[in-house]
């Protein structure tokens, strides 16, 4: 059973990862300045890593909410055990969007 600190040290390091990844991806796809749409795919992407799934307090382990959307829908007891993290992936992947094109359309720092 996961403990409240075990599974923020857990989501810590779950969203270090996939921030590193996330500049690393910008560094080698985008050489010039990023455009709205290339902000928007990245924040898409931002999104569908970052989002977690919130388990309960009965729950063992911990996964991002895209795994446990894809593996309760095909494994687990259909769509309705997905549903709920389905729609915490919708509103992360709507927040990675609008953020990602937000700061693409911005002035380059210097």
């Amino acid at each position: 059973m996961l403990t409240t600190q075990s599974y923020l040290i857990a989501m810590l390091l779950y969203w270090v990862a996939a921030v590193i990844g996330l500049v690393l991806m910008r560094r080698l796809w985008f050489k010039k300045p990023v455009t709205r749409s290339g902000g928007a795919v990245l924040g898409l992407i931002g999104g569908l890593l970052l989002t977690p799934a919130f388990p309960g307090p009965d729950v063992a382990s911990m996964a991002p909410a895209l795994i446990v959307v894809i593996f309760n829908t095909l494994f687990g007891e259909g769509l309705s055990s997905a549903t709920l993290p389905a729609l915490w992936l919708l509103v992360g992947v709507c927040l990675g969007v609008i953020a990602g094109s937000w700061r693409a359309g911005k002035p380059a720092a210097l």
